[in-house]
């Protein structure tokens, strides 16, 4: 309580946004908690009449995000340069593009891309026989798909809009609404409506947050306990809890520089050399093989992918495609907030292509390695990822990497990869929440230390409430019901980036005349 006080009190903080942000957060882990099962039932009907209505907006707003960044990218606009025409970068290109792709995946790219193919083999779309060789290359075309520039267009969006605003307007604080601004409405940050977008992006990065993370703890306390020999329970599962907050904290204490870039690099590094182990110790030709089959088959069915479930209906859209742009939309303003602080020095057209292009190539290096490494697996039949659940998939995921050469090492490193994908992710999470409770001034002043090690702690209480419910189906319908309202300030961000860049360009002309 003291240390609530203390930052309360402090002439820095915004404390509006701070109690609004605080409540919501212990509103939400009580709920969960308070009647488990009246909560579930709840969500899972919310969810349910979300996918029916707005299922194909949701498809429909990523194909716009995807031609709208390439149009930008590829015009004259693509060449503004973010803090002024002389403005050199803040960061190396190696740490800026290992700070944006280790804040956009988290661990969900390691919880995934070993196994995700298995859900789509036996139920391949467009007419493909289940279990066919072309079943399993649509498989791995999925996960790319899922993954890839479509996906990181979803990020692109929100990370353009503030990173003009940003640095447009000088501005010290990192909030939603300022992403709005060049909708002509005075100081929008204050206003009813800017607050309320404020709140709406508080509640999706919450939702997002704890739902993602209380996924993949079960998997991390299951990997820890066959590494240590221990038993598997919720005490452990909780110390895993505590131990990521913990590393929230010290990276955010440490600061941009200090930690969540090193962290990052660090991250980017061990993921390198993970792969290239997997890739050169297994199958390497077949691996390289479904690789290229897989690549194939996402360009050729990407029209298909991206359109089904806009015309009629699709149940395989709605419980995978749009629960995956849901997913993404809900972190896109949290992961576009982060990417504006940190691309200082940057044109327009290297953030957009720095996102589509390295972004998804980072995440299809997973998916074509590791998850083409466990595909061919199970093919020789040496493992069963085809028979994947969701009540089965933290096992089916150790299993892959419990399969490679020198099985405890490899596990160790896939978990301490893990752990730092989450927390490379979460503490960017604390930064921007600690940004989003600094008043407005035209200082670009880092938030205080304490606040920012406040929020990295605050941000694991509804992780540690799912965690206490045990129940994944929660977690992952939390992200989808947090990311509606973002559905409608997306296409308002886009607009008002538009009005920002042309009147710039009319400024621009005119200090020229």
């Amino acid at each position: 309580m003291k240390l609530v006080n203390t930052i309360f009190r402090s002439d820095t903080i915004d404390k509006k946004s701070f109690l609004s942000t605080l409540v919501i957060v212990l509103c939400l882990a009580s709920l969960i908690l308070f009647d488990k099962e009246a909560t579930k039932s709840s969500i899972g009907s919310m969810v349910m009449g979300i996918k029916d209505i707005f299922g194909s907006f949701y498809l429909i707003l990523t194909i716009f995000c995807f031609i709208f960044l390439l149009y930008v990218a590829l015009s004259k606009k693509g060449n503004y340069r973010f803090g002024g025409p002389e403005q050199k970068p803040e960061f190396s290109y190696f740490s800026w593009i290992g700070m944006l792709f280790c804040s956009g995946i988290g661990g969900a790219l390691v919880y995934w891309s070993g196994v995700e193919w298995g859900y789509y083999v036996n139920n391949p779309q467009f007419g493909i026989k289940p279990l066919s060789p072309e079943s399993y290359s649509l498989a791995t075309a999925y996960g790319l798909f899922h993954w890839g520039i479509s996906a990181w267009a979803i990020y692109g969006l929100p990370a353009l809009a503030l990173s003009v605003a940003f640095y447009k307007y000088k501005l010290s604080t990192l909030r939603l609404s300022s992403g709005l601004r060049g909708l002509g409405i005075k100081d929008v940050e204050n206003t009813f409506f800017g607050r309320s977008v404020d709140l709406i992006f508080i509640i999706a990065t919450l939702g997002a947050a704890g739902g993602t993370i209380g996924s993949y703890l079960p998997m991390l306390g299951l990997g820890f306990s066959d590494i240590f020999s221990i038993e598997n329970s919720f005490f452990l599962t909780i110390l895993v809890l505590i131990v990521c907050i913990t590393l929230f904290g010290f990276s955010v204490y440490s600061g941009l520089k200090n930690g969540i870039k090193v962290l990052s690099n660090i991250n980017l590094t061990v993921a390198i050399l993970f792969l290239l182990y997997v890739l050169l110790t297994g199958p390497t030709s077949e691996i390289l093989s479904y690789s290229l089959s897989g690549v194939w088959y996402s360009i050729k069915y990407f029209f298909d992918m991206s359109t089904l479930g806009i015309v009629e209906s699709s149940q395989f859209a709605q419980d995978w495609t749009i629960w995956y742009w849901a997913w993404w939309v809900a972190f896109g303003p949290i992961v576009g907030l982060f990417i504006a602080r940190i691309s200082k020095g940057r044109t327009v057209r290297e953030l957009i292509l720095g996102m589509l292009v390295f972004g998804t190539l980072g995440t299809w290096l997973f998916y074509l390695i590791l998850g083409n490494y466990s595909l061919v697996m199970d093919i020789n039949g040496t493992l069963q990822i085809s028979n994947i659940n969701a009540l089965n998939h933290p096992e089916m995921a150790l299993s892959v990497v419990n399969s490679l050469p020198l099985p405890k090492l490899m596990l160790l490193i896939f978990c301490i990869m893990t752990l730092i994908f989450i927390t490379t992710s979460y503490d960017s999470m604390s930064y921007v929440v600690a940004y989003h409770i600094q008043r407005n001034s035209s200082e670009l002043n880092d938030p205080d230390r304490l606040v920012r090690v406040f929020w990295a702690i605050i941000l694991g209480v509804l992780p540690a409430s799912l965690v206490i419910y045990s129940d994944h189906t929660v977690a992952t319908d939390i992200i989808l019901l947090t990311s509606l309202p973002l559905l409608f300030i997306y296409p308002l961000i886009a607009l008002a980036t538009i009005r920002d860049m042309f009147e710039r360009k009319v400024h621009e002309k005119t200090e020229r005349s």
